[in-house]
């Protein structure tokens, strides 16, 4: 007499889409971080990964980015850079042959997105560190921890914002094709 097998009740997991955004550093590391945490549903069906590089030109970050992640399977991919030191048509086409979109944090960079979300204005003549000094002070601790955002960026002010790059990124992370 032959055994029954026993009925084996394992919940059919639906596919997620697998998504990897790479910011040029820890502080936009921090902030996507913290954009998912606000943002994406437990059960969303997205797996994001964000990963940072370690800063430098934009070829080089292209450079890691691609090298790094080429033999990952991830649905979509995305560089996040600042928008002070474009990379170069070559750069950008590697990155594009290489199934990354990139993404500019504007106007100059992250802190200078960030003080656009808050409604602050942003000065042509602001070098990126100078916003850095503007932000960080204000910021509920270290700019690599995604809770220092929290106070700053809750769920409402990130969902209501117009700044083109901090919307871009917010696309990117719940799959919004508008």
């Amino acid at each position: 007499m032959a055994r029954k097998r026993p009925q084996r009740s394992h919940k059919r997991q639906a596919k997620k889409t697998t998504l990897l955004i790479v910011g040029e550093g820890a502080d936009d590391q921090a902030f996507i971080k913290h954009m998912q945490q606000q943002l994406l549903q437990r059960h969303s069906g997205i797996k994001p990964t964000i990963e940072k590089q370690s800063g430098g030109s934009p070829g080089n970050i292209i450079d890691n980015a691609t090298r790094k992640y080429a033999h990952q399977g991830f649905d979509q991919r995305f560089i996040v850079l600042d928008a002070d030191i474009p990379p170069s048509q070559q750069e950008r086409d590697k990155a594009r042959k290489n199934g990354y979109s990139l993404i500019f944090w504007a106007p100059t960079c992250l802190e200078g997105a960030l003080l656009d979300v808050l409604g602050e204005g942003v000065n042509a003549h602001e070098t990126a560190q100078q916003l850095k000094s503007r932000l960080h002070p204000r910021l509920n601790g270290t700019h690599t921890c995604p809770v220092a955002y929290a106070a700053l960026f809750p769920k409402t002010v990130i969902e209501e914002t117009t700044n083109e790059s901090v919307v871009a990124v917010k696309r990117a992370l719940v799959q919004e094709n508008a």
